[in-house]
């Protein structure tokens, strides 16, 4: 994937309508270190998810599942975001 920042990963999730107070958290710099490229915090995404979504787990649904219902077909993209896909 091309060169991007956490501005770009911010707008890309405001398209998705997740709150920017949401979004402003998200940001992960020393996951970044490992990762050698920006990276969201999935953990505290996940968090969001269950404020929204509720306790998604108990309806047989995994975060994967939430991502395909609430990303759609840019849900690689969305994955790739939080350092688990790669772009292919």
């Amino acid at each position: 994937m091309d060169n991007y920042s956490y501005s770009d990963m911010a707008n890309f999730l405001l398209d998705f309508n997740i709150p920017y107070s949401v979004i402003k958290t998200l940001a992960d710099p020393i996951t970044k270190i490992f990762f050698g490229r920006p990276v969201l915090n999935i953990f505290k995404f996940d968090d969001y998810l269950h404020q929204k979504y509720g306790k998604y787990e108990d309806e047989g649904k995994s975060m994967s599942d939430i991502f395909k219902e609430l990303f759609g077909d840019k849900t690689e993209k969305a994955q790739f975001y939080f350092g688990i896909g790669e772009i292919k």
